[in-house]
Parts: structure tokens; sequence; C-alpha cells
């Protein structure tokens, strides 16, 4: 029997981020792939990049997919955006190494 907290982190893991595009894969790693390839976009911007990648669906599945799959990572707190009409997200990266460095324990 699962347990609430188990339950939890089913539902809060952290995102996988692909390293590829992949047709066959589930639509959420394919919108999380393509807002990686952007760092930071709107959703109609990364329907454009699925088109770039599978001209062959429809463009507005593409957007609809996109659109819905941002709303809900957003809503989860699992990507941030920012508070503009056309919400622009991103994956949260860290894209600068720390300079610092940490004391010693002992």
């Amino acid at each position: 029997m699962d347990s609430p907290d188990q339950d939890f982190l089913k539902e809060y893991k952290p995102l996988h981020v692909p390293h590829k595009y992949e047709k066959g894969a589930s639509f959420q790693d394919n919108v999380i792939y393509a807002l990686a390839q952007l760092e930071y976009a709107t959703a109609p911007q990364v329907a454009a990049k699925l088109n770039e990648l599978d001209a062959a669906t429809d463009p507005h599945i593409h957007e609809d997919d996109a659109r819905n799959i941002l709303v809900a990572l957003f809503n989860k707190g699992l990507i941030k955006g920012d508070n503009e009409p056309e919400r622009q997200y991103n994956l949260s990266k860290i894209l600068t190494q720390n300079s610092g460095k940490a004391d010693e324990l002992f």
C-alpha cells in the first residue's frame, strides 16, 4: 500500500528533461524538451519549436498540448513563469557555476 508521502512524491517528482525529441515519447516529455531548447518561451513559441521537430503533426495539436502541459506544470510549481498575459515559462535550470566554495566540515 502506498503511503501519502509516496503519492505526493509521484505527483511532484522533479521533471526529467529528455536529451532528444522522440516522436513516440509522451506529449509532456516533448514539450519539456522543446522548452529546454528555448530556455524561456511562451506556449506558442514552444508549439512552434514542436512544429519544427515534428512537422507531420497538426500545428493546432502542438499548440493545445504545449499550452495545457505548461499551465499544468506551472500550477504544480514544477516550472517557473512570469505574470504577463502571455506567460513566458522556464525550467529554472542553473546556467552559471557556483563560484563559492564550502568550508571544511572538520
